[in-house]
């Protein structure tokens, strides 16, 4: 009887060293994702930086293509989110409430970087969001700023970032977002 509750509790601190070992696994996986994620975002904060529009396009109801630039924060958030402010009555508002994804396309012609981002967008009248966010820049669209009617933000979750920099290759390279976790 003596070996069997020995064997048992030998058998169950088996178990918890096992649970023990995933469990640090697992935190190392997260943290190792979490780095690569970080540093993912970071590169592609540097690319688009110093670029103060994107090309925003959206899929229209027929299936054809709208493009239109949009003043950049130049922000990209720690779950790789982009920001626009935008009229929350535009015609991209319900193009994107009809078909989320969407694409950005950054250009720096005198540094040859060019850079296409994939993901999907949606609106959000978050006022706290836009205080964080607001720059005397946006004035020049949204003359009555933060009070503006029907003024929203455009939050781009991005998916995907391929860009050719002249520094780096004339091959395009690709930041692969899909595995941030995001709220």
């Amino acid at each position: 009887m003596l070996r069997i509750k020995n064997r048992l509790h030998q058998n169950s601190r088996l178990v918890v060293i096992e649970n023990l070992s995933k469990k640090l696994r697992e935190k190392r996986k997260i943290m190792s994702t979490s780095t690569n994620s970080d540093r993912q975002i970071q590169e592609l904060q540097k690319l688009i930086e110093d670029i103060d529009y994107g090309m925003l396009t959206t899929v229209n109801d027929d299936g054809s293509l709208h493009s239109c630039p949009m003043y950049s924060i130049n922000e990209i958030d720690a779950e790789g989110i982009l920001w626009f402010f935008t009229s929350a009555k535009s015609h991209r508002v319900s193009e994107i409430e009809h078909n989320q994804q969407v694409n950005v396309s950054f250009t720096s012609c005198e540094q040859q970087r060019y850079v296409s981002i994939s993901g999907t967008a949606q609106l959000l009248k978050d006022r706290q969001k836009m205080e964080e966010l607001w720059k005397p820049e946006l004035q020049t669209w949204f003359s009555q700023g933060l009070n503006e009617p029907d003024l929203g933000l455009l939050k781009v979750s991005v998916k995907q970032a391929d860009y050719w920099d002249s520094s780096s290759s004339y091959h395009p390279q690709t930041i692969n977002f899909s595995s941030l976790s995001r709220v």
